[in-house]
């Protein structure tokens, strides 16, 4: 149970990527989208490449208003939009000072990893979900290393 007497919802849902350079090329790579609804504004992605996994955290927010329209100001861009040869997708955009990456996503599954967070963590409930002072003991804690 979170501080709010919920159930901890924690999952995640395999699917297969496609990287995309710039000539178009895609390959295919494995990946998982995951939630942990004690980080109730957050969504992770894994990529499992020959190198090992390279993750990166988002907010959901990019994730479920980039479904519908192009959403991310910031590392993370994601929008809707066809591959070359017409299929839909989203594309979501991972910005690093050493060069970006573009991934196609399949639909179906971010689509059903979204309607799975949002039966986890309704829009609008994350903040009740948050343990603020979970929060701030790893603040404290990090600090305290440093």
């Amino acid at each position: 149970m979170d501080t709010t007497g919920s159930a901890v919802a924690t999952f995640a849902h395999q699917l297969l990527a496609e990287t995309c350079d710039l000539d178009g090329t895609t390959m295919p790579v494995p990946a998982e989208l995951s939630y942990d609804s004690r980080d109730p504004f957050a969504v992770t992605i894994s990529f499992r490449t020959e190198l090992g996994n390279v993750v990166w955290t988002f907010a959901r927010e990019l994730l479920l208003e980039g479904v519908l329209e192009p959403a991310g100001d910031g590392d993370v861009h994601v929008w809707p939009s066809l591959d070359d040869s017409g299929r839909f997708v989203i594309v979501l955009e991972l910005c690093t000072p050493i060069g970006d990456a573009l991934v196609h996503l399949p639909p179906d599954d971010v689509t059903s990893f979204a309607d799975r967070m949002l039966a986890a963590v309704p829009v609008g409930e994350e903040s009740a979900r948050l343990d603020l002072d979970a929060v701030v003991a790893q603040l404290l804690s990090v600090s305290e290393d440093s």
